[in-house]
């Protein structure tokens, strides 16, 4: 038995590590293609800041890449060895299908821990780190906001475009400063700018624009355009100020969302309530308390997932007893597309009284209602 459990422990293993790394490898990229490459191209951060952010996806990507990567690993492994009539081979020598798969299932609630613990301590710290990385970067260094060659609208009442950006300089800079309803009042012009965060007494935070060489042009009242023309003005050296409270927040300051709270975090917020006041009313309590109680349940129900998945697959495979990689791995991507439709369903679902805390178990329960049948009718066979 010792031989039989290592072959179906290395064949299930590596099969689901591979596939596993495959979804990885796409989560990952498309988030870096997406968001880091952008980030570092326009300077927002560092080389080194980057390659850290590419590690701080890991975390938060890898319990979405279990459940399918290891549903397309046992689905090939059991589906080679039924086509190559192993595991009849083994039924015939009195040895039970549960019994064959029992290295698998191991390795599948190995890999359900790893996810919970993933789900409830690493990814939640992950995800803190690396928004605070990208809010982190503006607040050293407010040029790094400014993608050079494209219209920056974050600062209200202010469009601003740069040719190009040295660390902190940036090059060909323009300012264009509109009135409430658009209309462009004030355009200026300098070879030079550097971009710095003002913080006052009263607690307000302004723009501070340190510009070298600046031509400046003010636009009068259309009113009053033919009484009184537009006005220039040049500086060798200029320094100009503009309210930024939205755009630099304290740099310790990080917006959690509700999935980013650690273990005893979301513990702390069922009993308080999320994002609830003083003057919350007892329904807006219960509602904070269930959203909480919910993200909790969606981490557990998440990580189950993967041994679910995985008991579904052992009878599956047998099914369709297919060695092709490439239809395990269709098989596998429609159910997984059909759980997580199902997750989010049960996600959206807000009122206390529904129970979703209860409801993001669902999809596990209706795999588990497929998989007991189909097991219990291949012990048959």
């Amino acid at each position: 038995m010792r031989i039989l459990d290592r072959h179906v422990l290395i064949e299930t293993a590596i099969t689901s590590i591979v596939a596993t790394s495959a979804f990885i490898f796409v989560l990952v990229a498309g988030n870096i293609l997406k968001k880091i490459v952008g980030a570092v191209a326009s300077g927002q951060v560092s080389t080194w800041q980057g390659v850290e952010l590419v590690g701080l996806l890991f975390p938060g990507i890898i319990p979405y890449a279990l459940p399918m990567g290891v549903l397309t690993g046992f689905l090939i492994a059991f589906g080679r060895m039924s086509s190559q009539n192993e595991i009849t081979a083994m039924k015939a020598g009195g040895i039970k299908l549960l019994r064959i798969a029992r290295p698998a299932l191991i390795l599948a609630a190995s890999f359900t821990l790893l996810a919970a613990w993933l789900n409830l301590e690493i990814a939640p710290r992950a995800n803190t780190e690396y928004k605070r990385l990208l809010v982190g970067s503006a607040q050293e260094n407010p040029a790094s906001i400014i993608t050079p060659g494209v219209l920056n609208r974050q600062f209200k009442g202010l469009v601003i475009r740069t040719g190009s950006r040295e660390d902190d300089v940036l090059k060909d800079f323009w300012l264009w400063r509109l009135d409430n309803n658009g209309k462009l009042v004030q355009s200026i012009q300098a070879k030079e700018a550097r971009l710095e965060r003002v913080d006052k007494p009263d607690g307000s935070i302004f723009l501070r624009v340190r510009l070298k060489e600046a031509r400046m042009e003010s636009r009068v009242d259309e009113k009053l355009s033919f009484a009184k023309p537009s006005s220039f003005a040049a500086a060798t050296d200029s320094v100009m100020e503009f309210p930024a409270d939205a755009i630099f927040k304290d740099s310790g300051t990080v917006e959690r969302k509700l999935r980013w709270l650690t273990t005893s975090e979301l513990l702390d917020a069922m009993d308080k309530g999320w994002q609830v006041t003083p003057q919350s009313t007892p329904d807006e309590i219960a509602q904070g308390k269930m959203e909480a109680r919910k993200q909790l349940m969606a981490h557990l129900a998440s990580a189950f997932s993967i041994f679910a998945l995985a008991l579904l697959a052992i009878p599956l495979a047998m099914r369709v007893g297919r060695s092709e990689t490439f239809i395990n791995a269709a098989i596998a991507l429609g159910i997984c597309l059909s759980y997580y439709v199902l997750s989010s369903f049960a996600m959206w679902v807000k009122s206390p009284a529904l129970r979703p805390d209860l409801l993001v178990w669902l999809p596990n329960i209706i795999v588990l209602a497929i998989a007991i049948p189909l097991i219990k009718r291949s012990e048959q066979f």
